[in-house]
């Protein structure tokens, strides 16, 4: 798949989550999601290319993927490169606490060698790409409950593919995250199916 083709396969993906409200599971609503994508913007200083990362961002300033209008909630967001080191310092809050041993155990060796390109939204983890090293140009998740780093993909455009074409581990881990927090009675929902309009069909059951 070319960029450009990333490109229309984001900007014509839509569909919804069929949902059962946490505790009450009776009861049951349908959630509408979109994925919205920034235009590029001109950079303080060339992006490598590794990862393809040059090349992802002279085609998107930025990707929101999975975005609920009502709630606010997405699953995942690409940043642009000007809010990286923000992101850098919140996901470097989980770890300055470390001791040098604590390090060495946990940490992947790339740590000190990575971008911090994204976030899944309001929830403390983080998308990482390894710069240098055998895992350079690789994208990483890092879940800070059990400080987990889990490898998704071997480039960003392999990465956002994968998010476009869900399976139900996929998918769950996104319920796990998204809740779509009812403004007026602060009901929660658990996503039970997606369905999109390209006819793709997913539950979180397995």
């Amino acid at each position: 798949m070319t960029l450009p083709d990333l490109h229309r396969a984001i900007t014509e993906h839509a569909g919804t989550f069929t949902c059962e409200r946490i505790n009450k599971p009776q009861q049951t609503k349908t959630v509408n999601f979109q994925h919205h994508i920034q235009p590029p913007a001109a950079l303080d200083a060339p992006l490598s290319d590794v990862g393809q990362l040059s090349g992802f961002y002279a085609t998107f300033g930025g990707v929101l993927l999975y975005h609920d209008a009502d709630s606010g909630d997405a699953a995942r967001y690409i940043a642009p490169p000007a809010e990286w080191p923000t992101l850098q310092e919140a996901f470097e809050g989980w770890t300055e606490h470390l001791s040098d041993e604590e390090r060495e155990e946990i940490l992947p060796d790339w740590i000190e060698h990575c971008l911090v390109i994204g976030e899944t939204p309001h929830s403390g983890n983080y998308i990482l790409m390894a710069t240098d090293g055998e895992c350079a140009g690789q994208v990483f998740e890092f879940d800070h409950d059990g400080f987990e780093f889990t490898h998704e993909a071997n480039d960003l455009m392999d990465y956002v593919q994968r998010l476009l074409h869900l399976d139900s581990q996929m998918l769950a881990n996104i319920a796990s995250h998204m809740r779509f927090i009812d403004k007026n009675t602060g009901a929660q929902w658990w996503i039970l199916e997606m369905n999109d309009n390209q006819g793709h069909r997913v539950t979180t059951s397995t």
